[in-house]
C-alpha cells in the first residue's frame, strides 16, 4: 500500500471514470479471508424498502422481491429468511480476528474507532466504540466496513489494492456477535438516514422496480466480477444464511452444498444465487453439475431471472430431477441472455409437490454460448495482419506459463479471449490503451479468477479497434 495525495487521488478518480461505469461489476473478491470451505454465507441483507438502521417500518424487502412483516427487527429475525428491517448492508458472520480484505482497489477516506449509533438497532447495548473503514473506488461507489476489532490496518490517505488487509473482524459498536457489516454506498460516502446512499451489491432481481431508486435514483446492480462458469468460492456464487447447510467434499472441483428439501416457500430457509458475466448477448445453454452418490430431490426448482435495461426482471422456473445425469454437466435450458451481469439463477430448498428425495444440491453452473459457427470467424472487411499480429508463442506446448508476443500498429484497447476446443470461453480480459508497438501477454492455463483448466488445445484471440489475430496453443499439465 502506498500513500496517495488528495490531488493524485482525484486525478485517478477522473481517469478511471472514463472506463468504469456504475453498472459494471468491480468487486474482485469477497471482503474477507475465505475459510476452508470457500465462503461465509451472507447472513443479513439490505432492506430495499428503506435501507437504514433505526428507520424501521415493520416491512423488510429482500433483493429477490420477497416481503416480510413479522419478526423483522434484529435480533428477532428468523434465520434464513429476513434480517433485518432498515438494514443497509450485508452481514457476514465469521470468527473473531478474521482478516478483512479490500475487494477492489481504492482510497481510504475513513478509518477510526468512534461512537456507535444511538440507539443501537433492536435496543442492544453498544460494545464500546465502533471500528469503521470507508473506501472510495473511483467509480462513484464506496465500500463501508463496520464492527472491526483493533487495531485497524490502514489509515486515511492510503491507497489500497485488491486483497490488502484492512483490519480484522470484531464485534465493536452495535454488535452482539462477531461479524462484518459490509455496505455499498453510491454517489456519496456520507451516512444519511432520510435519503440513504446505500445500494445492494447483490442487485435487484424482481419484476418491479428497485425501491431504492426512489431515494436518489441509485439502482442496485450486481457488483461482483464473475465468470461464465461459477462454482463455490467464485464471486458469481453466493449462499445465504440458513440453519441446516451441509458442506460436501464432492461434486465439481470436489465441493458442493446441500440443504434439506422444503415443501413450500413459508418453510424455506436456504437459497443461493449464481450470476455470470457474459461477454456477448446471445443464446446460451445453462448447464448444472450434480455430484454422484447423493440423495437428491427429483423436483428442484431453478429460477432463471433476466434483467431488462429498465432494471426489472422476468423469471422462468425450470424443474430439474437432480438424480439424473449425475457426475457431469447437464443442460437444463437454452435461453437468449443479455451481455454483462444481467441474468441470474436462484435455487432454493423448496421443491415440487411430487418431489422424491430429502435434499437439494447446490453445485456449479455453466453458461455456454450456443453457436454453430467458429468463435473466431474473421469479420468481413478485416485484415488481421494489418494492425495487430501475434508474433510468437513460447513455449508451445506449455505446462505452466505461455508468453504470447504480439504487435499492434494502432494504439487502443486490446481485448483478449481464450476458448477451449469445444468453443467455450474460459478467459476474457481487456488491456486498456496499449501504445503501438510490441507487447507480451502471459497466460498460466487458468481462468481470470484463477481456476485451473484441463490439458488441451486453446485458441487465443486479440482484438483491437478493427484488427483481429488468433493463435492456437497446447496446454499440457
Amino acid at each position: 500500500m502506498k500513500n496517495l495525495s488528495i490531488i493524485s487521488y482525484l486525478f485517478l478518480f477522473l481517469h478511471n471514470a472514463v472506463f468504469l461505469f456504475s453498472q459494471d461489476p468491480f468487486l474482485e473478491i469477497r471482503p474477507f479471508a475465505p475459510p476452508s470451505f470457500e465462503q461465509y454465507p451472507a447472513s443479513q441483507y439490505v432492506d430495499h424498502h428503506h435501507p437504514y438502521s433505526n428507520q424501521t417500518d415493520n416491512l423488510f424487502l429482500r433483493f429477490d422481491g420477497r416481503e416480510f412483516s413479522d419478526d423483522v427487527i434484529y435480533p428477532s429475525c428468523l434465520s434464513g429468511s429476513s434480517c433485518y428491517d432498515g438494514h443497509a448492508g450485508v452481514d457476514y458472520f465469521m470468527p473473531y480476528g478474521t482478516p478483512l480484505l479490500a475487494p477492489a482497489n481504492g482510497y481510504v477516506l475513513w478509518a477510526s474507532f468512534s461512537e456507535a449509533a444511538d440507539p443501537c438497532p433492536g435496543g442492544i447495548t453498544p460494545n464500546g466504540e465502533q471500528g469503521t473503514i470507508i473506501i472510495a473506488h473511483g467509480n462513484d461507489y464506496f465500500t463501508v466496513y463496520l464492527h472491526m476489532s483493533p487495531p485497524l490496518n490502514v489509515a486515511v490517505g492510503q491507497n489500497v489494492e485488491t486483497g490488502d488487509t484492512l483490519g480484522f473482524a470484531g464485534n465493536s459498536g452495535c454488535a452482539i456477535n462477531t461479524h462484518l457489516h459490509f455496505e455499498i454506498r453510491k454517489g456519496n460516502w456520507f451516512f444519511d438516514t432520510v435519503e440513504p446512499y446505500a445500494v445492494d451489491p447483490f442487485g435487484w432481481w424482481h419484476t418491479s422496480f428497485d425501491p431504492i431508486e426512489n431515494f436518489r435514483g441509485n439502482r442496485s446492480e450486481w457488483l461482483w466480477i464473475s465468470n461464465d462458469l461459477i462454482d463455490d468460492g467464485d464471486n458469481g456464487f453466493q449462499r445465504f444464511q440458513g440453519p441446516d447447510w451441509s458442506y460436501l467434499n464432492t461434486g465439481f472441483n470436489n465441493d458442493s452444498w446441500s440443504a434439506p428439501a422444503a415443501n413450500n416457500m413459508e418453510e424455506s430457509r436456504h437459497y443461493a444465487i449464481w450470476v455470470p458475466f457474459l461477454e456477448d448477448s446471445g443464446e446460451y445453454n445453462i448447464d448444472i453439475y450434480i455430484p454422484e452418490g447423493i440423495e437428491v430431490s427429483t423436483e428442484a426448482i431453478y429460477e432463471i431471472r433476466v434483467k431488462s435495461s429498465g432494471g426489472t426482471s422476468t423469471k422462468t422456473d425450470i424443474v430439474v430431477d437432480q438424480s439424473l445425469n449425475q457426475g457431469s454437466f447437464q443442460t437444463i435450458s437454452t435461453l437468449s441472455l443479455p451481455a454483462g451481469s444481467q441474468s441470474s439463477i436462484v435455487l432454493r430448498d423448496v421443491v415440487g409437490e411430487s418431489s422424491v428425495g430429502s435434499n437439494v444440491i447446490f453445485d456449479a453452473i455453466r453458461f455456454s454460448p450456443n453457436f454453430t459457427t467458429s468463435t473466431f470467424e474473421e469479420p468481413d472487411n478485416m485484415n488481421p495482419k494489418e494492425n495487430l499480429l501475434v508474433k510468437s508463442v513460447f513455449p508451445n506446448p506449455f505446462n505452466s506459463l505461455a508468453i504470447i508476443n504480439y504487435e499492434t500498429t494502432a494504439g487502443g484497447t486490446i481485448i483478449i479471449n481464450i476458448v477451449d476446443a469445444l468453443g467455450r470461453r474460459v478467459y476474457n480480459d481487456q488491456l486498456f490503451y496499449k501504445k503501438p508497438g510490441k507487447h507480451s501477454f502471459l497466460w498460466n492455463g487458468k481462468t481470470k479468477l484463477g481456476r485451473e483448466l484441463t490439458s488441451g488445445v486453446y485458441l487465443i484471440s486479440f482484438t483491437s479497434n478493427e484488427a483481429f489475430s488468433v493463435e492456437k496453443v497446447l496446454y499440457l499439465k
